[in-house]
Protein backbone atom coordinates (compact mmCIF):
# COMPACT_ATOMS: atom_id res chain seq x y z
CA UNK A 1 0.00 0.00 0.00
CA UNK A 2 0.97 3.65 -0.34
CA UNK A 3 0.62 6.27 2.42
CA UNK A 4 0.90 9.89 1.31
CA UNK A 5 2.12 12.33 3.97
CA UNK A 6 0.63 15.68 2.94
CA UNK A 7 0.68 19.16 4.39
CA UNK A 8 -0.28 22.72 3.63
CA UNK A 9 2.54 25.19 4.26
CA UNK A 10 3.34 24.05 7.80
CA UNK A 11 6.21 22.76 9.89
CA UNK A 12 6.86 19.17 10.93
CA UNK A 13 5.58 17.23 7.93
CA UNK A 14 8.88 15.56 7.08
CA UNK A 15 9.54 14.89 10.78
CA UNK A 16 6.21 13.10 11.03
CA UNK A 17 6.91 11.10 7.88
CA UNK A 18 10.29 9.90 9.12
CA UNK A 19 9.12 9.06 12.64
CA UNK A 20 6.08 7.26 11.21
CA UNK A 21 8.45 5.14 9.10
CA UNK A 22 10.43 4.29 12.24
CA UNK A 23 7.19 3.35 14.04
CA UNK A 24 5.96 1.16 11.18
CA UNK A 25 9.28 -0.65 11.24
CA UNK A 26 9.04 -1.16 15.01
CA UNK A 27 5.55 -2.60 14.54
CA UNK A 28 6.88 -5.23 12.14
CA UNK A 29 5.89 -3.75 8.79
CA UNK A 30 8.27 -3.88 5.83
CA UNK A 31 8.64 -0.22 4.84
CA UNK A 32 10.04 1.77 1.94
CA UNK A 33 10.21 5.56 1.84
CA UNK A 34 9.83 8.01 -1.04
CA UNK A 35 10.81 11.66 -0.97
CA UNK A 36 8.60 13.76 -3.25
CA UNK A 37 9.49 17.08 -1.59
CA UNK A 38 12.01 19.05 -3.61
CA UNK A 39 13.86 19.88 -0.38
CA UNK A 40 14.79 16.16 -0.22
CA UNK A 41 15.10 16.29 3.58
CA UNK A 42 13.72 12.79 4.08
CA UNK A 43 16.20 11.18 1.71
CA UNK A 44 19.05 13.14 3.33
CA UNK A 45 17.88 11.91 6.76
CA UNK A 46 17.95 8.30 5.59
CA UNK A 47 21.37 8.80 4.05
CA UNK A 48 22.96 10.42 7.10
CA UNK A 49 21.55 8.29 9.95
CA UNK A 50 22.90 4.80 10.54
CA UNK A 51 19.72 3.41 12.06
CA UNK A 52 17.18 4.72 9.53
CA UNK A 53 15.04 1.61 8.99
CA UNK A 54 14.60 1.65 5.22
CA UNK A 55 15.69 2.96 1.88
CA UNK A 56 14.25 6.32 0.82
CA UNK A 57 13.98 6.91 -2.93
CA UNK A 58 13.97 10.38 -4.44
CA UNK A 59 10.60 10.77 -6.16
CA UNK A 60 9.91 14.48 -6.67
CA UNK A 61 8.28 14.09 -10.07
CA UNK A 62 4.86 14.95 -11.50
CA UNK A 63 5.01 11.54 -13.19
CA UNK A 64 4.92 9.82 -9.76
CA UNK A 65 1.92 7.61 -10.63
CA UNK A 66 3.34 6.50 -13.96
CA UNK A 67 6.96 5.94 -13.00
CA UNK A 68 7.55 5.67 -9.24
CA UNK A 69 4.35 3.87 -8.26
CA UNK A 70 4.68 1.37 -11.08
CA UNK A 71 8.00 0.12 -9.69
CA UNK A 72 6.95 -0.16 -6.02
CA UNK A 73 6.81 -3.40 -4.08
CA UNK A 74 3.13 -3.31 -3.13
CA UNK A 75 3.58 -5.98 -0.48
CA UNK A 76 5.34 -3.33 1.61
CA UNK A 77 4.09 -0.20 3.32
CA UNK A 78 5.33 2.57 1.04
CA UNK A 79 5.38 6.05 2.59
CA UNK A 80 5.83 9.16 0.47
CA UNK A 81 6.69 12.58 1.89
CA UNK A 82 5.06 15.21 -0.32
CA UNK A 83 6.03 18.85 -0.34
CA UNK A 84 3.69 21.71 0.52
CA UNK A 85 0.63 21.15 -1.63
CA UNK A 86 0.55 24.82 -2.68
CA UNK A 87 4.09 24.60 -4.03
CA UNK A 88 3.93 21.17 -5.69
CA UNK A 89 0.37 20.71 -7.00
CA UNK A 90 1.42 18.62 -9.98
CA UNK A 91 3.41 16.21 -7.80
CA UNK A 92 0.66 16.01 -5.18
CA UNK A 93 -1.96 15.34 -7.85
CA UNK A 94 0.08 12.43 -9.18
CA UNK A 95 0.62 10.99 -5.69
CA UNK A 96 -3.08 11.20 -4.85
CA UNK A 97 -3.92 9.37 -8.05
CA UNK A 98 -2.49 6.19 -6.52
CA UNK A 99 -2.35 6.68 -2.72
CA UNK A 100 -4.32 4.34 -0.44
CA UNK A 101 -4.23 6.72 2.52
CA UNK A 102 -3.45 10.43 2.88
CA UNK A 103 -2.29 11.75 6.25
CA UNK A 104 -2.54 15.55 6.45
CA UNK A 105 -0.30 17.21 9.04
CA UNK A 106 -1.72 20.40 10.56
CA UNK A 107 -0.76 22.35 13.67
CA UNK A 108 -3.65 23.59 15.86
CA UNK A 109 -3.09 27.26 15.12
CA UNK A 110 -5.05 29.89 13.21
CA UNK A 111 -2.41 30.26 10.46
CA UNK A 112 -2.28 26.50 9.78
CA UNK A 113 -6.06 26.21 9.88
CA UNK A 114 -6.35 29.06 7.39
CA UNK A 115 -3.71 27.55 5.10
CA UNK A 116 -5.66 24.30 5.07
CA UNK A 117 -9.16 25.70 4.70
CA UNK A 118 -8.82 29.07 2.96
CA UNK A 119 -5.31 29.75 1.65
CA UNK A 120 -4.60 33.21 0.29
CA UNK A 121 -3.29 31.62 -2.89
CA UNK A 122 -3.60 28.17 -4.37
CA UNK A 123 -6.27 25.49 -4.18
CA UNK A 124 -7.50 24.22 -0.82
CA UNK A 125 -6.11 20.81 0.02
CA UNK A 126 -9.62 19.39 0.42
CA UNK A 127 -10.35 20.28 -3.21
CA UNK A 128 -7.01 18.84 -4.36
CA UNK A 129 -7.83 15.55 -2.64
CA UNK A 130 -11.41 15.53 -3.91
CA UNK A 131 -10.44 16.15 -7.54
CA UNK A 132 -8.11 13.14 -7.48
CA UNK A 133 -11.20 10.92 -7.64
CA UNK A 134 -11.48 11.55 -11.38
CA UNK A 135 -8.05 9.99 -11.92
CA UNK A 136 -8.49 6.95 -9.69
CA UNK A 137 -9.76 3.51 -10.67
CA UNK A 138 -12.21 3.56 -7.75
CA UNK A 139 -13.70 6.91 -8.73
CA UNK A 140 -13.24 7.97 -5.09
CA UNK A 141 -10.49 10.02 -3.44
CA UNK A 142 -8.14 8.17 -1.08
CA UNK A 143 -9.06 7.73 2.57
CA UNK A 144 -7.81 10.85 4.34
CA UNK A 145 -7.12 11.68 7.99
CA UNK A 146 -5.76 14.75 9.74
CA UNK A 147 -2.89 14.44 12.23
CA UNK A 148 -2.63 17.33 14.66
CA UNK A 149 1.00 18.26 15.18
CA UNK A 150 2.92 20.37 17.69
CA UNK A 151 0.16 20.17 20.29
CA UNK A 152 0.97 22.06 23.48
CA UNK A 153 0.29 20.14 26.68
CA UNK A 154 -2.62 21.62 28.62
CA UNK A 155 -3.77 23.80 25.73
CA UNK A 156 -7.37 23.89 24.52
CA UNK A 157 -6.26 24.54 20.93
CA UNK A 158 -6.01 20.89 19.77
CA UNK A 159 -9.62 20.17 20.77
CA UNK A 160 -10.87 23.47 19.38
CA UNK A 161 -9.31 22.96 15.98
CA UNK A 162 -10.21 19.27 15.90
CA UNK A 163 -13.83 20.30 16.47
CA UNK A 164 -13.64 22.93 13.71
CA UNK A 165 -12.16 20.44 11.25
CA UNK A 166 -14.61 17.64 11.99
CA UNK A 167 -17.65 19.93 11.91
CA UNK A 168 -16.75 21.89 8.78
CA UNK A 169 -15.88 25.18 10.42
CA UNK A 170 -17.94 27.51 12.57
CA UNK A 171 -21.03 27.27 10.33
CA UNK A 172 -20.51 23.77 8.89
CA UNK A 173 -20.04 25.08 5.35
CA UNK A 174 -16.44 23.90 4.89
CA UNK A 175 -15.26 20.35 4.13
CA UNK A 176 -15.39 17.99 7.10
CA UNK A 177 -12.21 16.12 7.99
CA UNK A 178 -11.57 12.91 9.92
CA UNK A 179 -9.21 13.98 12.71
CA UNK A 180 -7.15 11.32 14.45
CA UNK A 181 -7.28 11.13 18.23
CA UNK A 182 -3.50 10.65 18.28
CA UNK A 183 -1.79 14.01 18.64
CA UNK A 184 1.88 14.76 18.20
CA UNK A 185 3.10 16.83 21.16
CA UNK A 186 5.12 20.00 20.95
CA UNK A 187 8.54 18.80 22.11
CA UNK A 188 12.04 19.87 21.17
CA UNK A 189 13.15 16.24 20.92
CA UNK A 190 10.58 15.71 18.16
CA UNK A 191 11.03 19.07 16.43
CA UNK A 192 14.78 18.44 16.15
CA UNK A 193 14.50 14.79 15.05
CA UNK A 194 15.29 15.24 11.35
CA UNK A 195 18.82 14.06 10.67
CA UNK A 196 19.14 12.15 13.95
CA UNK A 197 18.40 8.59 15.14
CA UNK A 198 15.05 7.77 16.69
CA UNK A 199 16.56 6.66 20.00
CA UNK A 200 14.53 8.76 22.45
CA UNK A 201 11.31 7.41 24.00
CA UNK A 202 9.53 10.72 23.42
CA UNK A 203 10.22 10.36 19.67
CA UNK A 204 8.70 6.89 19.66
CA UNK A 205 5.57 6.83 21.83
CA UNK A 206 3.34 9.26 19.85
CA UNK A 207 4.12 7.51 16.56
CA UNK A 208 3.62 4.04 18.00
CA UNK A 209 0.19 5.31 19.09
CA UNK A 210 -0.38 6.62 15.55
CA UNK A 211 0.34 3.21 14.02
CA UNK A 212 -1.96 1.56 16.57
CA UNK A 213 -4.80 3.95 15.75
CA UNK A 214 -4.36 3.60 11.97
CA UNK A 215 -4.44 -0.18 12.35
CA UNK A 216 -7.54 -0.05 14.58
CA UNK A 217 -9.34 2.16 12.05
CA UNK A 218 -8.54 -0.29 9.24
CA UNK A 219 -6.16 2.02 7.38
CA UNK A 220 -3.24 -0.37 7.90
CA UNK A 221 -3.22 -4.14 7.41
CA UNK A 222 -2.12 -6.34 10.28
CA UNK A 223 1.68 -6.76 10.38
CA UNK A 224 2.64 -9.65 8.11
CA UNK A 225 -0.39 -9.18 5.84
CA UNK A 226 -0.30 -7.74 2.34
CA UNK A 227 -2.61 -5.20 0.76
Amino acid sequence: MLIASLKPRTMGGTTNTGLLIYALHRAGYPVTGYDADESLQLSAWARDVNDFPCTVHQADTPAFAETVYADMDHNRINVVDAGHAENHPDIVDSILEVADLAIVTVSPTNPDYDRLTRPERGTTLAKVIRRSAALRDSGQPPATVVLLNRCQAGSNSPKRFADLLTSGGEDGSMPKWDVLSTRIPRRESIASAVGFPCDKPERKAPYDALVTELTRLGHLPAPGATR
